[in-house]
């Protein structure tokens, strides 16, 4: 089988958990005995392939043309599309970063009030004259969801990170196709299971315990309600990740918790995992993850999870992390102070572990993709 796996064209420049997927899936495949290239692009040559595997369709435009570019060309399209109720996470993602900048300049009753609608859903959220609600209600006139669905019904088959998400999608973008296969995220054993912390702290200085954070700081990551949530305690805070699409957001991040923040760039994956082995508790209290795939590396590292209870997260963690609520950060305090209280020999630590071990791998990732290749292939002789 020849296949092409296709990101967005600024893919490269952004990072994230496609970008990972794409590569992981790519690996497999061709030790499975299929041909397979990789591309970041919205016009994609299509040509000579027996299918075309896009990933990630909240890329409105690039979606649109890299569809056009399969279907004129007449290749089989599946789509991993990486979905999350966008107007519902954009409300959250910059309600919670403007209400935190007020908060920061002036922390007085209409900020604290501001607050309290935000962890109450009574928020709402304006740009350019169109309001945002915590239900994903909108009045924007056009409903910008509308040409994603229409895309994704042209797909010949799709691959969700979850059930959750296959049902986010049902929900959000009205597909009711039956031609498709759950494709959870994995993570590899060999980089992140049981690695030592010390490389981390030799590189850090950092020798006490801390709160981590991996991945772009961005409104929607909700690192500023970390740091907001923990000001008044002493514990550091480790977010890695680049914030050079959202420089004023690191800059409020950094306005929050002052000394108490360390910002690290970027690091590469043996000492990103030597990171998580050194920290106290992962948190991604996040309002738009299908999964977070920094969250399994974490926990195969031993390290305790907070996450959200705003994505699609449940499906993998269940019961076996600490929840917080993205808009509260009394929420956010309390899960992080009962993970740290818990601490890496809890039960919930050790069988968040064994479950990916068992359930979250690339190969079972790509048994999945593999099977659904087949029937959209098959439906076409």
């Amino acid at each position: 089988m020849r296949v092409l796996l296709v990101n967005h064209g600024t893919a490269a420049e952004w990072g994230g958990g496609d970008g990972v997927q794409i590569r992981e899936t790519g690996k497999r495949l061709r030790q499975r005995g299929h041909v397979v290239d990789e591309v970041n692009s919205d016009q994609p040559r299509a040509e000579g392939y027996d299918l075309v595997h896009i990933f990630n369709c909240r890329v409105q435009n690039s979606f649109e043309s890299q569809i056009r570019c399969c279907k004129q060309a007449n290749i089989p399209v599946v789509v991993s599309p990486i979905w999350i109720s966008l107007k519902r996470a954009y409300w959250g993602s910059r309600g919670s970063s403007s209400v935190l900048t007020q908060a920061t300049n002036n922390f007085d009753n209409n900020a604290i009030n501001l607050l309290e609608n935000l962890k109450q859903r009574r928020l709402v959220v304006m740009n350019d004259g169109i309001s945002f609600h915590s239900s994903g209600y909108t009045t924007e006139a056009s409903n910008s969801t509308e040409l994603i669905s229409k895309l994704l019904k042209e797909a010949d088959g799709l691959l969700p990170n979850s059930l959750l998400e296959l049902q986010a999608i049902r929900s959000d973008l009205n597909w009711y196709d039956d031609t498709f296969e759950i494709a959870h995220y994995g993570v590899d054993p060999k980089i992140f299971l049981d690695a030592s912390p010390d490389q981390f702290r030799a590189y850090s200085g950092i020798n006490v315990p801390f709160i981590l954070q991996a991945g772009r700081i961005e409104p929607a990551k909700n690192q500023a309600m970390v740091c907001w949530a923990l000001k008044n305690t002493n514990i550091p805070i480790v977010f890695i990740g680049s914030g050079k699409h959202w420089p004023g957001y690191t800059d409020l991040c950094k306005t929050i918790a002052g000394d108490q923040l360390v910002v690290i760039e970027h690091i590469n994956q043996e000492l990103l995992a030597s990171a998580y082995a050194a920290s106290s508790v992962h948190i991604l209290a996040s309002w738009m993850e299908t999964c977070g795939l920094v969250s399994l590396e974490a926990a195969l590292s031993g390290t305790p999870l907070v996450a959200s209870t705003f994505g699609h997260e449940l499906e993998y963690l269940e019961g076996d992390a600490w929840y917080a609520d993205p808009a509260d950060p009394e929420s956010i305090n309390k899960s992080i102070n009962a993970a740290i209280n818990a601490g890496r020999n809890s039960e919930k630590t050790i069988k968040m572990k064994r479950k990916i071990l068992e359930k979250f791998n690339w190969e079972q990732t790509v048994d999945a993709t593999e099977k659904l290749y087949k029937r959209v292939l098959a439906k076409k002789k």
